[in-house]
């Protein structure tokens, strides 16, 4: 009777998380989204090179552009404003109505490649990475720029704005902070898999990885990012694939930049497929649909816990010069969440939902202790959103499905 009991309550909250809302895209992968909080506006960019801007509450189209050259290649609201960054290096704004958009920054001139890979816009500022691995910092009102490379990264993967400092790891698996106010770039070290999506929580920021975890850097009270960091370490096992996946990920990554195959706004250039097979560790390449990323790293090896380098092999570079110091010693906390990968992350108060590359959406609490299953798309989840008493679920392959959050 237990049993049965506990497969009745399993039933009843498998279906109580249903979508209320739902929509397919047909026919056109998702290269990159944004949602406004502020007047509930959906910005879907896919690979038809069209962006289409949807009301949240039920997905209905309120305008459409189509992109003949210069496609968009990263979307970010701030507030009800809609930014966009294109492959051709410039951002623009748009009007309140969707009705049009105009020019505000133009960085094609700062390498062969500047495209906008990513693109975040908050308090009377733009921040931008263009190219490989520059990261641009632009004030609208005073139309001042600075900018840093973040040398050692071939390209970046996620990029995070929170306490004055940007958070930026690469498809090698390096972690970057760049101190907004003097553009120092310092170079951390390297996760062990790579971060597919980030999000603030509390005082530190948590990376979902394509290994199926959750790595967290957690600060003391007090610190600053700008500041020495200290985190705490979870596991410190040592892998000696480390330095084959290093150099198969860099090598993956300059193929892919070969035929527009890195414009996803989620930034998930097409990545390797590792497997085991007799214990041994090999990296593959597979087939990518649509110039889009539809794999990412697979660690087969579900021991294997992301870490970051010892201190030792850290170094601190600032842009203006080729001055190295020493760098503080950032270690992470980790948590296995799921044999799929971590695709997107989305803190609302004490809670963090979760999607997955199979398509499931999970809620947990912060510390990871009470994991629940909240619904299931038919796609890798790249984006979640929080909708007042929903969460907006976007998967790569254009579906778009809305869950009532749990009471």
């Amino acid at each position: 009777m237990k049993i049965i009991a506990f497969l009745c309550t399993l039933l009843i909250f498998s279906f109580s998380s249903s979508s209320e809302v739902g929509t397919n895209l047909a026919g056109s992968d998702v290269k990159g989204c944004a949602y406004s909080n502020r007047n509930g506006t959906l910005a879907i960019y896919d690979a038809a090179d069209s962006l289409k801007i949807l009301d949240a509450k039920d997905l209905k189209l309120i305008n459409k552009f189509d992109f003949k050259t210069d496609g968009i290649t990263s979307l970010d609201f701030e507030g009800a404003n809609l930014y966009a960054g294109f492959s051709g290096g410039k951002i623009a704004k748009f009007s309140e109505d969707f009705s049009s958009f105009a020019g505000m920054l133009n960085l094609s001139n700062l390498s062969f490649e500047s495209q906008i890979t990513h693109l975040r816009v908050e308090n009377g500022k733009i921040y931008a990475v263009a190219g490989k691995n520059a990261f641009i910092s632009y004030d609208i009102a005073s139309k001042k720029q600075a900018r840093t490379n973040l040398d050692g990264a071939y390209r970046i993967a996620t990029c995070q704005i929170l306490n004055g400092v940007a958070l930026i790891t690469g498809w090698d698996r390096s972690v970057f902070t760049v101190n907004l106010s003097t553009m120092q770039a310092i170079n951390l070290g390297k996760l062990k898999s790579v971060a597919l999506s980030a999000a603030e929580i509390n005082s530190g920021v948590i990376f979902g990885l394509a290994s199926g975890e959750i790595a967290s850097l957690k600060f003391d009270a007090g610190e600053n990012l700008t500041n020495e960091i200290k985190v705490n370490l979870a596991s410190e096992r040592a892998s000696a694939a480390n330095s084959a996946n290093d150099q198969a990920n860099l090598n993956y990554a300059k193929a892919s930049a070969v035929g527009k195959m890195d414009t996803n706004l989620s930034a998930e250039v097409n990545l390797l497929q590792i497997s085991d097979k007799d214990g041994a560790r090999e990296a593959n390449l597979t087939a990518v649909k649509n110039a889009q990323n539809k794999t990412d790293l697979n660690l087969a090896n579900g021991k294997a816990n992301a870490n970051l380098m010892n201190s030792t092999n850290l170094e601190t570079k600032n842009s203006a010069s080729t001055e190295t110091k020493a760098a503080p010693n950032p270690i992470v906390q980790i948590y296995k969440i799921s044999n799929s990968r971590v695709k997107s992350l989305l803190i609302v108060q004490d809670k963090v939902y979760i999607g997955l590359g199979n398509g499931e959406i999970l809620r947990s609490d912060a510390e990871f202790k009470q994991i629940e299953k909240m619904g299931k798309n038919s796609d890798a989840v790249i984006k979640i959103f929080n909708d007042e008493d929903s969460v907006i679920a976007v998967s790569i392959n254009g579906e778009i499905q809305i869950y009532k959050k749990k009471s």
